[in-house]
């Protein structure tokens, strides 16, 4: 039986995978080179308008608290440092190339809107815990499910049947949840990723890891990323590698929650308690939801994905309707 190694060997070949810009190929080439310098780096992405704009953004959002602007990009670069800004070049150069695709059951939108969601979320939550890099973390959030958008590409009429029978995992199967399932891996995800296997020999989450690992981000983020909703699976370990794929795992939920249409107070205190595994405790718990569900409409203007309404902390316990 092939490895997940060998049948993405395979795939790959065929060319249709999600890859990065010519820029960003050249950029995290550059950094895989020891004699390279920012200013090495600085000049290619300089190179790349668009890019450059989304990199300085960026930067800007992550200091406005600090009351520090960046107007370069060898600004941004030394703020930031080399390897966070050659991640999210990566991220933002894969999310504004495949907004939109051939799988007709695929929900692009959704995709995107919950993996900028995840991101903001695992960011935020890596900066209150101090256990990770923040700006890793957000580059891991918003890639980890990029295994499912790969195979959209891959295979867009068989991969529509697929959801068209179970949904999609990351809105779809939402509504239904009670608090449990919050916390839970959803059946029809475990469903749908045992018919990923058998039908391309290769599950979203195999493939998540493997794209990490052929992007050069370091083995722990590929493993973390790919498997943060099987937090049992036995190459996780105990350790960090598995306490990120725990963060991830956190910041899902917590997406998951801003994509149901009337969340319900049980299923916000399941995610708050725990939330309390990275030193949030529930007094802090409502101010941090609250922050990144704001984030997450800034950054929908940004990225120019359209953000679904969602209801404020005190808005759930209310059980009303969000604005």
């Amino acid at each position: 039986m092939p490895t997940r190694r060998d049948v993405f060997i395979k795939i790959n070949k065929t060319k249709k995978l999600p890859t990065p810009s010519a820029t960003t190929l050249k950029v995290i080439r550059l950094c895989q080179d020891e004699t390279t310098s920012l200013n090495d780096i600085t000049r290619v992405i300089q190179t790349d308008p668009a890019l450059s704009a989304e990199l300085l953004k960026y930067a800007n959002a992550a200091f406005l608290s600090t009351g520090i602007q960046v107007a370069s990009i060898q600004k941004a670069t030394v703020k930031l440092g080399m390897r966070n800004v050659v991640n999210l070049a990566l991220g933002f150069s894969l999310l504004s190339k495949n907004k939109k695709g051939q799988c007709s059951a695929f929900d692009y939108e959704t995709f995107w809107s919950t993996s900028i969601f995840r991101a903001i979320a695992a960011k935020t939550i890596a900066g209150l815990s101090r256990e990770f890099d923040p700006e890793e973390l957000f580059v891991c959030g918003l890639l980890s499910n990029m295994g499912q958008l790969a195979l959209a590409s891959l295979f867009p009429q068989e991969y529509a049947s697929i959801f068209e029978v179970f949904g999609f995992d990351s809105c779809a199967d939402c509504g239904s949840m009670n608090a449990l399932d919050i916390l839970a891996d959803n059946p029809s995800s475990i469903i749908r990723k045992t018919l990923e296997q058998e039908q391309f020999e290769i599950s979203s989450s195999e493939l998540t890891t493997e794209l990490f690992l052929d992007w050069g981000l370091p083995p722990h983020y590929a493993l973390a990323a790919g498997f943060y909703d099987e937090l049992d699976y036995i190459e996780l370990g105990t350790g960090s590698t598995q306490r990120i794929a725990k963060l991830l795992n956190l910041s899902h939920q917590m997406a998951k929650i801003c994509h149901i249409t009337q969340p319900t107070s049980e299923q916000l205190n399941t995610i708050e308690r725990a939330a309390q595994q990275f030193n949030i405790n529930q007094a802090d718990f409502r101010s941090i939801f609250d922050a990144i569900i704001k984030q997450w409409y800034d950054w929908g203007e940004i990225f120019k994905i359209r953000i679904p309404p969602c209801m404020l902390y005190d808005e759930v316990l209310a059980g009303g309707k969000g604005e």
